[in-house]
């Protein structure tokens, strides 16, 4: 009885943490608040955000910026995307503000991002 509710339990974290996730995912091109991260879930946005922190490990912004950066790190480094359109499909309403935050989470700009992964590439 205790494994079957142990069981159930991590299931239902799996389902929320997808939830969460997939809700973020598929709209990383908007601009994505806390508000309507609750308005999702029906809790008020204190109650939302402690949610949030429980099952994804990490405060909603901070997991937001994250996927935005995955994201953006993958674009990179597939052939036929612009910065522009990289910013616009991650959620900045232009490269300057991409390129910002890009160089402030990784170290350097996404054009120097992309063009040492080529270069690796090249050598490998």
């Amino acid at each position: 009885m205790l494994q079957q509710s142990q069981t159930r339990l991590v299931d239902d974290t799996l389902t929320v943490a997808d939830r969460l996730h997939a809700f973020l995912s598929g709209r990383l091109r908007e601009r994505i608040t806390l508000k309507e991260l609750s308005r999702f879930l029906g809790y008020s946005e204190k109650y939302a955000s402690d949610v949030f922190q429980r099952y994804m490990g990490r405060p909603f912004s901070h997991h937001l910026k994250q996927l935005r950066l995955d994201k953006a790190t993958s674009m990179l480094l597939e052939d036929g995307h612009t910065i522009a359109g990289i910013a616009e499909s991650v959620g900045f309403s232009d490269a300057f503000a991409f390129s910002h935050f890009f160089k402030r989470a990784i170290g350097c700009s996404p054009t120097e991002f992309r063009r040492q992964h080529l270069r690796q590439a090249d050598a490998a």
